[in-house]
């Protein structure tokens, strides 16, 4: 399947290897201008206080945590943090690498880690890896500001603003002389790592988006297909209202969860206005984007996320759909597994436009990217584990465990499941993306999004277009 402009080619191999090969151009999974060369962050965003702009997150991706702040450059005397049962990391020595994984994902990626952690310990017996699920936004602030990182932390690559910060400020190792294999990898894939032409993490191999999630029970009982429009969509939540069914279960007290209807719908909606935005050729008053937040608002006040979502945290919002208390839940690819092991009849779709088309925000996942703190007493065993984690081994162990849509034809999708994650027309852009880089240090539009535009527009205190307006006054654009 090919997106009319040829944005992404999806190519389903032969039914024995059931493999998917993703074509995502660059333009598209970083910030570009049209004809596809790629537009770096202002350096208005370059100058930003450390600790400002890593305050910026995109959960999504890969869940609800950040990679926290780096408010100064590591001092110089600072130990590492590594142990080592010999004091040397050398000629296959005992080492003991101490590796932070993703809180807020511990469910999704505790399997698999154990899984990856075995594989790669049998294969350098030498090597002990210490995992601990201890990574969120406090404490790696807490670790950054006392310069006490582990030897090994997931970041978010290109995403944000935030690697690049810890760049800058000295925290991360340059990975670039190591000659890691990057064979099997896209350019894309290379430039999520890459910081002024230097690697600084391991590669992504799986692909992000937001989905809406539905029990194909509810919708069959209440005369609900799956749509091919905007409007069949709507009709389609008026026929699951009326049966006696909540629609769609919200997580309205949760600030990333509730985010992500606007995440599916402003790709659908505006993505060619997020475009113009970020190249300084529109603003974020367009009318696509006011009529995408005020489709966020009418959801809200005509009854389709429920009597209490406001009160409802994303626990309770997965509980509520996967006891059929609620027809659809709209939230990303990586909770994927999460829905399938609940055991209801499950389906998936993306929001589509008005036209039909079907374009969904897009971004690489962070599950298996990590970065090497530049303290680390054991640099060579923290790449080892690294090219291990960029490895086909270590990746079809997460694609196994938890059905994640891969970027690199080698790894074989878990199930069908994992094929109609990836159905759709078009990889399109992340509105908050796009408005970290229409950020500074006096104004952060991607924060007043998600802690004042949403929540009055969940509360009816603004309409859409009062939104927009909103943004495009927060927004700092390039010159056009």
């Amino acid at each position: 399947m090919h997106g009319d402009n040829g944005v992404v080619a999806l190519t389903m191999n032969s039914d024995r290897d059931r493999s998917i090969r993703f074509d995502i151009f660059h333009r598209y999974m970083t910030f570009a201008k049209p004809g596809g060369s790629t537009m770096k962050i202002r350096k208005s965003l370059a100058g930003i206080a450390a600790f400002a702009l890593l305050a910026l997150t995109l959960q999504a991706c890969g869940g609800g945590n950040n990679e926290g702040n780096a408010s100064s450059a590591p001092a110089s005397s600072a130990p590492a943090s590594s142990e080592s049962s010999s004091g040397s990391s050398s000629g296959g020595e005992n080492v003991t690498l101490k590796v932070w994984g993703d809180l807020g994902n511990q469910a999704v990626l505790e399997e698999p880690f154990k899984a990856i952690n075995a594989a790669f310990e049998q294969k350098y017996p030498n090597i002990k890896i210490t995992y601990d699920f201890a990574q969120n936004d406090q404490s790696l602030n807490v670790a950054l500001q006392a310069n006490e990182l582990p030897d090994l932390f997931w970041v978010q690559g290109d995403k944000t603003s935030k690697m690049g910060e810890m760049v800058k400020n000295g925290f991360l190792l340059d990975l670039t002389s190591f000659n890691m294999d990057l064979s099997r990898n896209s350019d894309p894939e290379k430039a999520y790592c890459t910081v002024d032409g230097k690697l600084y993490c391991s590669l992504p191999s799986f692909f992000d988006t937001n989905v809406v999630y539905y029990n194909k029970d509810l919708f069959e009982k209440n005369g609900v297909s799956v749509p091919t429009t905007w409007d069949e969509f709507v009709a389609g939540l008026d026929k699951l209202k009326a049966g006696g069914v909540t629609p769609i279960a919200l997580a309205g007290k949760s600030e990333w969860d509730r985010a992500w209807p606007i995440f599916a719908f402003a790709p659908a909606f505006a993505n060619t206005a997020l475009q113009n935005a970020m190249t300084g050729a529109g603003t974020m008053a367009d009318p696509s984007i006011a009529e995408m937040l005020q489709a966020f608002r009418d959801f809200a006040d005509n009854g389709y996320f429920g009597k209490d979502f406001l009160a409802q945290d994303m626990a309770g919002a997965q509980f509520a759909f996967t006891n059929g208390k609620a027809a659809a839940i709209i939230d990303g690819t990586w909770n994927n597994a999460t829905y399938v092991s609940s055991g209801i009849n499950l389906g998936r779709f993306p929001v589509p436009n008005k036209e039909g088309k079907r374009v969904v925000q897009s971004s690489y996942s962070n599950f298996m990217t990590y970065a090497v703190s530049s303290k680390t007493e054991h640099p060579e065993e923290a790449v080892k584990y690294l090219e291990f984690l960029s490895s086909q081994e270590a990746q079809q162990i997460m694609e196994d465990a938890t059905g994640l849509v891969p970027t690199i034809s080698d790894i074989v999708p878990k199930d069908e499941g994992v094929k109609e994650l990836a159905v759709f027309d078009e990889a399109g852009l992340n509105i908050y993306s796009v408005l970290t880089a229409l950020s500074t240090t006096e104004s952060n539009a991607a924060d007043i999004l998600m802690k004042d535009v949403i929540p009055k527009l969940m509360t009816s205190a603004i309409t859409g277009a009062e939104g927009a307006d909103i943004l495009d006054k927060a927004a700092h654009y390039p010159a056009g």
